[in-house]
């Protein structure tokens, strides 16, 4: 949380919640690759047992084949070796954080990529989960907010504790009040006229021309 904290805090802005990106998204490439490289190995593996079939010149048929199958195995691994490697350092270097007044989320290794969104802006979330995802209790969470802006929170762990925590912060500033500047002034009260009679006595104002 070094980016948060030290780098992309205001004044008065306190971090509420760290969602954590799941540890699942480093292993996922090698996980759905399993299937690929388990029908590599057993052909591989039968190499040897055919390798007894042969034409009738001698030569081993299946030859060529094992070894194109070789090096294609070793090829997807070191692919998958360098993906793996990527996948740890997008790990390491991906950051989500709640605030009291936004949502940020930071990652990238070589290109930085930030996005946030003010609490008072959202206006849904929306949450999605795979059956791998429910398995490992992973999803994505997408905020669509007042402007068409729809940051994406990528596989991050616990999803329904992130959104139940978004909408909590929601709420709490919905119900927070604030006032800038001085509050207005009174307006001055009207000067009260007195009567001209009082206890139902009529008095007449003479002016000079009475008096004459």
């Amino acid at each position: 949380m070094r980016f948060i904290k030290k780098k992309n805090l205001r004044e008065g802005e306190e971090v509420l919640y760290i969602p954590q990106l799941h540890w699942f998204y480093v292993v996922k490439p090698l996980f759905y690759s399993l299937p690929f490289f388990a029908v590599l190995v057993v052909l591989w593996c039968l190499g040897d047992s055919l390798a007894a079939f042969t034409d009738e010149m001698g030569y081993d048929l299946w030859m060529p084949i094992q070894l194109l199958v070789r090096d294609v195995f070793l090829a997807a691994l070191l692919f998958f070796l360098v993906v793996f490697i990527y996948r740890i350092l997008q790990f390491l270097n991906t950051e989500y954080g709640v605030t009291t007044k936004r949502l940020i989320i930071k990652r990238g290794v070589l290109r930085l990529f930030t996005s946030e969104i003010p609490t008072d802006r959202v206006e849904s979330i929306y949450c999605s989960q795979s059956i791998m995802g429910r398995l490992f209790r992973y999803g994505t969470l997408g905020i669509a907010g007042i402007g068409g802006n729809m940051p994406v929170f990528y596989m991050v762990s616990r999803p329904y504790n992130l959104r139940r925590k978004i909408v909590s912060v929601i709420e709490r500033n919905k119900s927070i009040t604030v006032v800038h500047g001085d509050l207005p002034k009174p307006p001055p009260a009207k000067p009260v006229e007195e009567p001209l009679y009082r206890y139902g006595t009529f008095v007449k104002v003479l002016s000079d021309s009475d008096l004459y």
